[in-house]
């Protein structure tokens, strides 16, 4: 006979059955965080069961007042690999959030070379986006090649913040968080957002960076830059160092780059360097 999977959200009642899955990853951050997850009105995650029994765990985060929903925290219990289960639990998801008015864009963010997820994004009818590079700088002493300069004027007006944004030509995708890139949208930037980012202006006005403090288990000053010339625009790097002298509890610069961008990089030492990734995403 052929067992019955449920796909359900998760309650506080449900913290065993996710503790007793047996999904590889030591110190999990979402049991950690469980708690918040659920009682949370921008996180939503599920479980899929068998017999009482959790067999895989995922959901997704809303962003942009609810227009952008991004998949994530997906665990697979390993006793049960190779069974489908991520498809059984993502694709009802995934068809709950197409039939919300409020979202218009789903996606999920994997490593290039996880292929079995990969895959399942792809039964999802999600579509393949730009290859990104998260990279960490932790050792600013080993840059080479790069520009010098004088630190970049901060910005400090609401209004200019919004100016510059609105000068931006439509790129790939926006560093919104620190593993959450999404499509660059006006319905990201909020005016808490903002406010709570740090705004850069070179003195002849041709780049701007952002940095925003983000936390991912450590504190990141997490760099959103919209071209490719790091190296070769003088002040770049004193800018984004100059931040991260005003917040020593930061870990490093976490900078996200595209493949391009990503290529021109002359010397690699100075950062953590993580396995690229894969922006997978679909619109109404």
């Amino acid at each position: 006979m052929e067992q019955v999977m449920n796909v359900l959200p998760l309650t506080h009642k449900d913290r065993p059955a996710l503790e007793a899955m047996d999904t590889g990853i030591e110190d999990d951050y979402v049991i950690r965080i469980f708690e918040r997850l659920i009682e949370s009105d921008s996180h939503e995650i599920f479980g899929l069961f068998r017999e009482g029994k959790m067999l895989a765990v995922g959901g997704y985060s809303l962003f942009g007042n609810g227009k952008f929903a991004m998949l994530g925290r997906l665990r697979n219990d390993r006793r049960m690999l190779m069974k489908g289960n991520a498809t059984e639990l993502l694709q009802p998801i995934v068809d709950q959030l197409f039939r919300d008015p409020q979202v218009s864009w789903v996606g999920a963010n994997t490593h290039l070379h996880n292929l079995a997820a990969r895959r399942v994004l792809q039964k999802l009818s999600l579509e393949e986006g730009p290859v990104l590079h998260f990279l960490t700088l932790k050792s600013p002493e080993l840059l080479t090649d790069h520009k010098p300069g004088p630190v970049w004027e901060e910005i400090t007006s609401l209004q200019h913040k919004k100016e510059l944004l609105h000068l931006i030509n439509d790129p790939a995708f926006f560093p919104f968080e620190c593993y959450y890139p999404l499509p660059f949208d006006h319905a990201l930037f909020t005016d808490q957002y903002l406010e709570e980012s740090s705004f850069y202006q070179k003195s002849d006005a041709s780049r701007f960076v952002i940095v925003k403090n983000d936390t991912k288990k450590f504190d990141y000053s997490h760099v959103k830059y919209f071209w490719d010339d790091h190296y070769n625009q003088s002040g770049f790097f004193e800018t984004i160092l100059h931040h991260w002298k005003q917040h020593p509890n930061n870990v490093g610069c976490w900078i996200d780059f595209s493949a391009e961008g990503f290529k021109r990089i002359p010397d690699l030492s100075p950062y953590d360097v993580q396995e690229p990734w894969m922006l997978y995403g679909k619109w109404k």
